[in-house]
């Protein structure tokens, strides 16, 4: 069984820009820099290490290295929050707006200091995102206070960094156009999973789809049996990934926890496949049922992107009124409002995650896909104030005071969808996991916790109702579907 930790404290509140543990540590490596605050983030972080039985032996001691079976000396330590957007998308939400939406840099700032006691000195420590195309890096890392976490270890002479991996960052007019890209110091590497990939038999019609990217670039790197991403090279280049994601729910994929954190790996995201353009019927996943409307919605927007790219502004300010106009009036007189792969019918987005937690843990420096783990890697959920409804871009505050671990990645999504109240069956990607449909192997989660009713098998454990979370209103209807059939066979 693959162990998953579940540490709970009744205060769902992160400290505002001082990120030391409000407690001396036997094991703290910064002496007398303390929080006059309490820091929740930091002592549920280290009772997720100790709960997964790390360094058991020295625990208590100044000589405790939760991590040092993971990490060793010189080696390069990437990781990797979720840090998708500069602001909530969600403008009525004025409270913990931010604090749904990323990983919390109190929690990045905890894992952290674990790493340097770990590396004691040496190697790399690499603190790396590539967020999506429209989030100013640069106004993200201030307003979260990401410079002082940097400026703190600066300051006692240990080198961490923090880094953009994204090929570029778009800048968008008040008409949703791009008008700029800021192409970052970052680089890809091509990597070929070709019938590996889980795009390998899906019967879909192979026209894929990434908003505001060119479906032709898409295309070239998808299509028969070819399926290229191209990944940031310093993920490769890592020895050790600790990826820290933000649970929320997910237009797309129902969830994003561990493993759809895993799309923030990718250097150039015209390669991921997002969705396939059309209805159902049409081999696509774009939205339920045939619409003209919709279709020439898509053209129009595919028009916008090639008007962007060839910098014809005005051309491509058109183009974007003409896709809003007729996405209004296909969303309204269409048989189903969904649009761009936004709801429970997707059966693209998950093949692709599945695609990148392979490359991630079997792909070498080059690229080159091995049979072996190429290296280590451990999941944190920062669920203190997880994300409800509208995520992943305009999540409204879900408080739990819950931080999940695990080193299985399929394990810890299974065990949110369990918490969140959601069946992991009406998630694709865990449904296709379990069923062993992809190369991503797992194992039956073992819940540990602090908490005294969530210990034993998953299959076993009723989570407090307290916990449920709000779907996307896009999935939502899945879940009445189910009711409905429940009730259907129980009669």
């Amino acid at each position: 069984m693959a162990e998953v930790y579940i540490a709970k404290t009744d205060v769902c509140k992160y400290p505002e820009h001082d990120f030391n543990p409000d407690t001396q540590y036997p094991e703290y490596p910064f002496g007398n820099n303390l929080n006059a605050e309490q820091n929740v983030a930091y002592d549920l972080v280290r009772k997720c290490l100790y709960g997964l039985n790390y360094d058991r032996e020295n625990y208590g001691t100044p000589h405790w290295n939760p991590l040092g079976h993971l990490i060793e000396k010189g080696n390069t330590v990437v990781i990797k929050p979720n840090l998708v957007m500069h602001k909530n998308g969600n403008s009525n939400i004025t409270q913990d707006a931010m604090e749904c939406l990323i990983t919390h840099p109190s929690c990045i700032r905890a894992i952290c200091d674990y790493c340097i006691i770990a590396l004691n000195g040496t190697g790399r420590i690499i603190i790396a995102d590539a967020p999506m195309q429209g989030c100013n890096f640069r106004e993200l890392v201030k307003k979260m206070h990401l410079d002082e976490l940097i400026h703190f270890y600066e300051d006692k002479g240990i080198a961490v960094e923090l880094l953009d991996l994204r090929q570029y960052q778009a800048k968008f007019d008040r008409n949703k156009v791009i008008t700029h890209k800021e192409y970052t110091s970052s680089r890809g590497v091509i990597v070929h999973m070709g019938e590996k990939s889980a795009h390998v038999g899906s019967g879909c019609n192979q026209q894929y789809q990434v908003s505001d990217y060119s479906k032709e670039e898409t295309m070239q790197h998808h299509h028969d049996n070819v399926h290229d991403y191209e990944i940031a090279e310093t993920i490769l280049q890592a020895d050790v990934i600790i990826n820290f994601c933000k649970p929320k729910t997910h237009r797309l994929a129902g969830i994003t926890a561990a493993m759809k954190n895993m799309v923030g790996v990718t250097y150039n995201k015209a390669t991921l496949p997002h969705r396939t353009a059309g209805s159902i019927s049409e081999g696509g996943d774009a939205y339920q049922h045939k619409s003209r409307l919709k279709r020439a919605a898509d053209w129009a927007l595919t028009q916008k992107i090639k008007a962007e790219n060839s910098h014809s502004l005005k051309i491509a300010t058109f183009y974007r009124f003409v896709y809003g106009a007729f996405l209004v009036a296909g969303r309204k007189l269409a048989k189903d409002t969904y649009y761009i792969g936004s709801w429970y019918g997707n059966d693209t987005i998950w093949r692709t995650v599945v695609d990148l937690n392979y490359i991630v843990k079997y792909a070498d420096q080059q690229g080159h896909l091995q049979d072996t783990p190429q290296r280590k890697l451990l999941h944190l959920g920062d669920m203190i104030i997880a994300g409800e409804r509208n995520g992943p871009v305009s999540p409204e505050p879900k408080k739990l005071g819950v931080i999940l671990a695990s080193e299985d990645a399929a394990a810890f999504d299974i065990t949110f969808c369990r918490l969140m109240g959601l069946p992991y069956e009406k998630i694709p990607m865990c449904r296709s996991i379990c069923d062993n449909k992809t190369f991503i192997c797992w194992k039956e989660p073992e819940l540990v916790s602090n908490f005294s009713q969530i210990n034993g098998r998953l299959c076993d454990i009723s989570f407090p109702e307290t916990w449920k979370f709000r779907l996307h209103d896009a999935w939502k209807e899945s879940m009445e579907i189910q009711s409905r059939r429940s009730t259907v066979t129980e009669k």
